[in-house]
């Protein structure tokens, strides 16, 4: 594997980035992206496993390297990749606070008249329950 390029890009008052690297010669791919704000406008790839075996392989690669890197920015910088990214719409925030959602029902009351805890319920429904009773 071979250590990949990395170049930022001004280009009508934004910053690009462009990466490119090589996978490897297990998946045998130069990829080439273009970010923009974190966003990936353009992906290139380039496979080369009918050369993987070549006795200059690396040397290869850096020209095949430095080629798609140089590319991507001469498609950008001349209008044949568009540098508008597709964001969703943001939605506008409501200037009222949202609705409070109902309140949950309340537990039984034991006959202390206090509320009877989750514990205390799901006994109660076993013992009715091993009781032959509908809790």
């Amino acid at each position: 594997m071979i250590t990949g390029l990395n170049t930022d890009i001004q280009h009508q008052g934004k910053t690009y980035h462009v990466q490119t690297e090589d996978t490897g010669r297990k998946n045998a791919t130069i990829v080439t992206i273009l970010f923009q704000a974190g966003a990936i406008l353009a992906t290139r790839k380039t496979p080369y496993a009918d050369i993987v075996n070549a006795e200059n392989l690396p040397a290869i690669l850096k020209d095949l390297m430095n080629d798609q890197h140089r590319k991507m920015i001469e498609d950008l910088q001349t209008g044949r990749i568009s540098p508008e990214v597709s964001r969703p719409e943001a939605k506008p925030v409501s200037a009222r606070p949202p609705a409070a959602s109902p309140a949950p029902e309340d537990r039984p009351s034991s006959a202390s008249g206090r509320k009877k805890s989750l514990d205390d319920m799901i006994l109660d429904y076993l013992a009715a329950r091993e009781e032959g009773k509908k809790p």
